[in-house]
């Protein structure tokens, strides 16, 4: 089955029936386009059904950054990924605080940048499988969505709910554990633990967690704590 491609666009009309969300597309070109907003900003994304996550390009990631839509914060990770010609190029992990399209609003979700200025912006099944099932109907040019009732996903809830430790929680870590300046292997150290005791004040990724210790607050891989 050929691979449905959907543009999303600002400011064209939906309307909500039920339990469902039926979303009117315009079909341009091959692709139809969908109204979608990311920190309240309107940009024009690609739905793939293909896509595991929500992509967006270097240019739009600068624009966001330079604009207020995207904080230095909201930067949480590194992470490598294969391009078209089978290469490895480095990309970045961010929050995107709110994506909203149709009346529905999900709020941190975990999205990607891509290291290309040209790369598409692409919406993917990171944020539409927290929705429930999607039903395309190309006749009609409609996008439906049969709510789950799950409409204010969060991810750092999901992250901390699936968390070993408790958080808020002074553990156990091991002899001089590094502490880094952000959540990802490249951060630089900012402090050493000497006593194997810190305090988990958040995890802010699948591998990392806010931490505090003493007067520092930093970031520490999971792999360095020894438990409660």
């Amino acid at each position: 089955m050929k691979k449905i491609i959907l543009s999303l666009l600002f400011l064209f009309p939906s309307f909500v029936i039920k339990a469902q969300t039926t979303i009117q597309m315009q079909k341009e070109g091959g692709v139809y386009t969908v109204p979608c907003k990311i920190n309240s900003l309107d940009l024009k994304f690609i739905f793939d059904t293909g896509a595991s996550s929500v992509c967006i390009s270097l240019t739009e990631a600068n624009f966001m950054l330079k604009n207020g839509y995207l904080k230095e914060s909201d930067i949480i990770d590194i992470e490598n990924y294969k391009i078209a010609n089978g290469a490895l190029a480095q990309g970045w992990v961010i929050i995107l605080r709110e994506v909203e399209f149709a009346g529905i609003k999900l709020y941190n979700v975990r999205a990607s940048i891509v290291d290309s200025q040209n790369a598409p912006l692409l919406l993917g099944q990171s944020v539409i499988e927290r929705l429930g099932a999607v039903t395309f109907d190309t006749n009609k040019s409609t996008l439906t969505i049969a709510s789950s009732g799950n409409n204010s996903y969060d991810y750092y809830a999901d992250i901390n709910s699936n968390s070993k430790y408790g958080i808020g929680k002074i553990v156990k870590v091991y002899s001089y554990s590094r502490i880094a300046s952000g959540p990802y292997a490249a951060a630089s150290e900012i402090a050493r633990v000497a006593d194997n005791r810190v305090e988990l004040i958040e995890k802010v990724t699948y591998n990392y967690y806010k931490v505090k210790y003493g007067n520092v607050i930093g970031y520490m891989w999971e792999g360095w704590i020894a438990g409660q």
